[in-house]
């Protein structure tokens, strides 16, 4: 189902009545709940949305249906905080969103197996090897490969590279030639499979330059797991893109005695394998292990979620133009340096900070939150007294007032 925009606003153009929306309108109420109480049209997208999704918790059990949960809760936050009681904004989201749901949810069936791929948490230790000895692989096996530098992002953290997880979804529809994959991304990754009725997996490579975890198959499928940054080294770890085609049939022969059948790059994290399929295609998975396994607990969340996370705790908050200026007088009194006045400048400002976009100063004991590289780079100012956070910086700096020293790879730019 499709929502057009246009249709909508002809919609508001026609509101007179209110009608009750999916929650009470005579309680307390937000800007953004205000606005859909106040217009007849905004009750009846949201109505219509909470018929969508109550109608897929109907036919969600266990985890899905968890998934679902937290994805509409955090789906309204976004909409109060992004459209707050802008009626245009609101009528384009609840299209989105009543599209998205609209949608019937694949029926995906746990497997009766355990499964035995799963690393120790605690210690990020899986068993190495490099190949499938002592295997024998269908002489009329079909070698699949596929992936990308990253699969969808994920808030969470599964190895200690600094780097938040990424996951790919991916579907093997093969009920008459077995299949084998080799997977590669460059992301710390969570290859999550799921397989159609007599589709058989005769082992799986996954490969890249961060720490990767094969989720979802049954126990009896061999599974080799290779990372760069892990030892020992198999060489054989590249994520797979147009830029690396050369290396997957070599690797193809040494695995598999045979060249790749065909090579698909990820879009969005999805990949799919052998025969088309849509849908209402029936796909299977063992449930008993999900990314939600490979979650270190100990870890913060990642990117802007951990960043969120530690200003709801009061552990940081937001920097204000104070705390440059308190930044550059002591940065200035510490060098002292012998500088003549220079007419029209203010010499004090050579040692402002520089490249700060977002910035928080940390009031207490934290770790930093992983994936702060690229847009999620932050600038940090450390307050006295508080000890230097635990984990990695990514692309943020970090100014501390204890030592007035700056940390991070944009400081001497």
């Amino acid at each position: 189902m499709k929502l057009s925009y246009f249709k909508l606003l002809s919609i508001l153009v026609l509101s007179f009545e209110v009608n009750a929306a999916s929650y009470d309108c005579a309680g307390k109420l937000n800007l953004t709940e205000q606005a859909i109480c106040s217009s007849k049209a905004l009750n009846l997208l949201d109505e219509q949305l909470s018929q969508y999704y109550s109608a897929q918790l109907a036919v969600l059990q266990n985890a899905e249906k968890s998934d679902l949960i937290n994805n509409q809760q955090k789906w309204i936050r976004k909409r109060n905080h992004n459209c707050q009681a802008n009626v245009d904004c609101l009528v384009v989201v609840y299209s989105a969103r009543i599209e998205q749901l609209s949608f019937t949810p694949e029926r995906i069936e746990a497997t009766n197996t355990t499964f035995t791929h799963l690393p120790k948490v605690d210690s990020f230790e899986v068993e190495k090897k490099c190949d499938f000895l002592n295997l024998t692989f269908p002489e009329n096996v079909a070698v699949y490969a596929g992936g990308a530098y990253s699969g969808y992002k994920t808030n969470y953290q599964t190895d200690e590279s600094g780097h938040m997880t990424t996951v790919f979804d991916v579907a093997i529809n093969s009920p008459n030639v077995p299949v084998a994959l080799i997977l590669g991304a460059y992301e710390p990754s969570v290859w999550n499979i799921k397989w159609t009725k007599n589709t058989k997996i005769t082992a799986v490579y996954a490969m890249g330059h961060h720490k990767q975890v094969v989720a979802g198959l049954p126990n009896d499928t061999p599974v080799v797991m290779s990372s760069s940054r892990e030892r020992p080294n198999c060489r054989d770890s590249f994520y797979i893109s147009a830029k690396t085609l050369d290396k997957i049939n070599p690797l193809s022969m040494k695995l598999f005695n045979k060249k790749v059948s065909l090579v698909t790059f990820a879009k969005s994290g999805k990949l799919g394998f052998g025969n088309a399929f849509n849908q209402r295609t029936e796909f299977f998975t063992n449930a008993a292990n999900t990314l939600h396994n490979h979650v270190d607990q100990s870890l913060p969340l990642a990117g802007k979620a951990g960043i969120d996370e530690l200003l709801a705790k009061g552990d940081i908050r937001s920097y204000n133009n104070k705390d440059i200026e308190k930044w550059v007088k002591l940065k200035s009194n510490q060098l002292n340096e012998d500088l003549p006045p220079v007419s029209g400048i203010d010499i004090s400002s050579r040692y402002k900070p520089k490249h700060i976009g977002v910035g928080y100063v940390i009031l207490k004991k934290i770790t930093i939150p992983a994936g702060l590289f690229g847009g999620n780079r932050v600038t940090f100012f450390l307050n006295e007294n508080v000890p230097y956070p635990e984990g990695s910086l990514g692309h943020s700096d970090l100014y501390d007032f204890n030592t007035l020293k700056c940390h991070g790879s944009l400081c001497n730019i």
